[in-house]
């Protein structure tokens, strides 16, 4: 039994977040001077990464791509195909992101035949795009963990007679509820409005729940009858 995919998607959500805010820093970067081009050997030119077209297709095209990875949590609930969507944008972006200031430095200035200085824009775009590519990594290494639990319902008698489980329950109040997530509408759930199936342990908004039981009588998790 996966104990742990709702907390995992909630890490998610933190990490696209953050993923969201480092896309958005590389993008406007643009705006501050990534070399200042030496005209002769007295002025000197601040060159700023919108200014040129392959910069500013680069830069903007990996921030967008890592920053829309953060919707890769709101999709879906599967932990695996949002872990999958939201490492492949982010590195993906992080890599583009990468690949703007240094075909800047490699490529474009050596074919206008001119030499310079890298400026404050020129390292804020490569931190934030390394920043880009370390947090899908960090998407990567993090996966659900598998624990074993024994069903409750089966008890052993002093005749080692074990009772099956029951086909009712009911929805209770909890007190205390730590990193929990509705499965019904994949939002965190607080101890106000939190009720717990009594015979599988799953967590909901009571709201969530209620209009579901009102609908369908049963759980919507064990599928057993709530009375």
């Amino acid at each position: 039994m996966i104990v742990s995919e709702q907390k995992l998607l909630i890490r998610f959500f933190k990490l696209g977040s953050l993923l969201a805010l480092a896309a958005s820093i590389h993008i406007l970067t643009l705006l501050l001077p990534w070399y200042a081009v030496r005209a002769d050997t007295v002025s000197r030119t601040l060159l700023s990464g919108y200014l040129l077209t392959e910069t500013l297709v680069l830069s903007v095209s990996g921030g967008v791509l890592a920053g829309v990875s953060l919707l890769a949590t709101s999709f879906s609930s599967k932990t695996g195909t949002v872990r999958t969507v939201l490492a492949t944008l982010s590195i993906l972006g992080g890599v583009l992101a990468l690949i703007s200031p240094l075909y800047l430095s490699t490529v474009i200035l050596p074919r206008l035949n001119v030499s310079g200085d890298p400026d404050l824009g020129f390292f804020a775009s490569l931190f934030s795009a390394i920043i880009l590519m370390a947090l899908g990594f960090a998407v990567l290494l993090t996966r659900p963990q598998r624990v074993e639990q024994p069903y409750p319902q089966y008890v052993e008698t002093e005749q080692s007679y074990v009772s099956p489980p029951p086909e009712e329950t009911s929805l209770e109040r909890v007190e205390n509820v730590e990193d929990a997530v509705c499965p019904i509408c994949y939002t965190q759930v607080t101890a106000e409005n939190a009720v717990r199936c009594s015979s599988c342990g799953v967590v909901f908004h009571s709201g969530c729940a209620e209009a579901y039981v009102n609908i369908n009588g049963t759980c919507p998790n064990c599928g057993r009858t709530v009375v």
